[in-house]
């Protein structure tokens, strides 16, 4: 008899975490005994739920229906109860507690799909989307927090700010981050990300200094690039005045010194030296 509430509890709460989409984004977090706990944790609300629910059609099926004069028998756990006497699962004492432990455990497994089909529904009006795509891609940007790279990818995201990626083989890339990616069972968003470029260069191999020497204004719609994460050596936010600025002094620092013409020294006499 306990199997028909540990299976159900177990199943419901790996459902909840598979199609739910806020506990789906955050699944990769969660490995070894805190797994365990989260399903469990889950599945206890499902299982709770169904047994509210459960004990609620239970109480209405035993109400008397009349519909036109003719009374309309609802109470289906008297038959399900002798069904059970009957098959030799349960006795006359206990049969109606297996039949709700029954309906308790198949309804545990219905309400992870009601769940995560409301949470949708009400997701995607409250952002005023219309495909389960963009509403994953809104969601993932809450899962962008934790660590400082991560929030900048955000802000970049989110406020359209340029970015400046400097890359393990000195490559330099300034630009906006469309897309982060989508967590999945086992992996974050630690894996790679979509750049519209702006600006793209290089870091001098003696003395680091960044020269940005590729322009895609002039492009109408540069293709994306996707940078692995694990290639990323420093990430900065990019303000343009700061660095038209620095390059001004960079460029004055670098112009040849010129050197001016001095007249001849004026030649004097001896006596005047020695006097």
């Amino acid at each position: 008899m306990g199997l028909l509430i540990i299976v159900p509890l177990l199943v419901s709460g790996y459902m909840v975490c598979i199609r739910h989409p806020f506990f789906y984004l955050r699944l990769h977090r969660f490995q070894g005994q805190l797994l365990y706990l989260q399903v469990a944790r889950l599945g206890m609300a499902c299982l709770v739920i169904s047994i509210i629910l459960s004990a609620a059609i239970l109480v209405l099926s035993k109400q008397k229906i009349s519909v036109m004069g003719h009374i309309v028998v609802t109470d289906y756990s008297s038959y399900l109860g002798a069904l059970l006497v009957k098959l030799a699962i349960a006795n006359e004492k206990n049969c109606t507690l297996w039949v709700f432990l029954m309906q308790a455990g198949l309804t545990a497994l219905l309400v992870p799909h009601c769940w995560a089909t409301l949470y949708l529904r009400a997701k995607k009006r409250v952002f005023q989307l219309e495909t389960d795509v963009q509403l994953y891609s809104q969601l993932s940007l809450g899962v962008l927090e934790g660590t400082p790279f991560r929030v900048l990818l955000r802000e970049s995201i989110v406020q359209c700010k340029p970015c400046m990626f400097s890359l393990s083989d000195r490559k330099v890339y300034v630009g906006i981050v469309l897309f982060a990616g989508t967590p999945t069972e086992s992996e974050g968003m630690d894996h790679a990300f979509t750049l519209i470029p702006i600006l793209s260069g290089y870091r001098d191999k003696d003395t680091l200094e960044v020269t940005l020497n590729t322009s895609y204004s002039n492009v109408a719609n540069p293709s994306p690039i996707t940078l692995i994460q694990e290639n990323i050596v420093s990430a900065t936010c990019f303000d343009f005045t700061t660095w038209n600025t620095a390059q001004t002094r960079r460029n004055r620092k670098t112009q040849p010194r010129q050197f001016h013409p001095h007249r001849p020294a004026r030649p004097m006499p001896v006596e005047s030296l020695c006097a």
